[in-house]
């Protein structure tokens, strides 16, 4: 009797998924990568600023923040938490410009 022989079966979507699941458990944070930055809360510090100037535009506060390491985020988080706590009110001057002014 002749051997059977076998049907090599077609590769599917599945297998291609199963692939790149192997190759992300191999890969290893290596000493190359920089580390994750951990975010930093500078409400403070910027309701302290706004405070000293008494009114400060957008293009000011921006300037604050990369002077001093600030990122987009931390400061965008500082600002929505200081306006959720009612500590600053945004609104547009005469000319149409965003600016941030101390309450109280």
């Amino acid at each position: 009797m002749a051997k059977r022989k076998e049907e090599k079966r077609s590769p599917t979507l599945f297998d291609f998924i199963a692939a790149g699941e192997k190759k992300d458990e191999e890969k290893k944070p290596t000493a190359t990568e920089p580390p994750v930055r951990q975010a930093r809360d500078v409400s403070d510090e910027l309701y302290a600023f706004i405070k000293k100037v008494g009114r400060a535009s957008k293009d000011d506060v921006t300037k604050w923040a990369k002077g001093r390491g600030v990122t987009p985020s931390e400061l965008y988080k500082a600002l929505e938490k200081l306006l959720g706590e009612r500590k600053l009110r945004k609104k547009l001057d005469d000319e149409g410009n965003l600016v941030y002014e101390v309450l109280g």
